[in-house]
């Protein structure tokens, strides 16, 4: 016996356009303006600064929808995404790079590597100003970095 899922139409958090949401949680990416919307983000803004699964906060979605942009994490939401997944990626010149957190919440270290690169830190604050590709400081190049994303 084939159960039918239960689908309702929701707004988009971004652009208001129709979606679809279906009874697991899960939303279709909103045809309009590209938005993926995963569960409640104004929740999620309030407590780590992200959004789920996007990582830039709807907050600032809005804004760079306004804008006329696409979609993308500042360095800042970048590092918070990294502190609530505690793994994350990101392209740059065609090289993919990858940051994770080591050990426990008490004493995590950083590793942030990529296919010429691997870089340890003894904690989110020391990668966030030390951290580098190439001796230029990650968050002086973060406007050349393209789809930063959770694993």
């Amino acid at each position: 016996m084939n159960k039918e899922i239960k689908k309702e139409v929701v707004l988009c958090e971004i652009c208001g356009y129709p979606v679809l949401h279906n009874e697991f949680g899960i939303y279709q990416d909103c045809p309009k303006c590209g938005w993926r919307r995963g569960g409640d983000n104004e929740v999620l803004e309030k407590q780590w600064g992200i959004s789920y699964p996007m990582l830039v906060s709807l907050s600032h979605a809005r804004e760079q929808y306004r804008n006329g942009l696409s979609f993308k994490a500042d360095f800042k939401e970048f590092v918070r995404g990294l502190d609530f997944y505690s793994e994350v990626l990101f392209d740059y010149r065609g090289s993919a790079y990858e940051v994770c957190k080591k050990g426990d919440r008490e004493k995590d270290s950083i590793v942030f590597s990529g296919e010429k690169i691997r870089q340890e830190f003894s904690s989110i604050e020391q990668f966030q100003e030390k951290a580098n590709i190439q001796g230029t400081l990650l968050k002086e190049l973060w406007d050349e970095v393209q789809d930063p994303r959770y694993v």
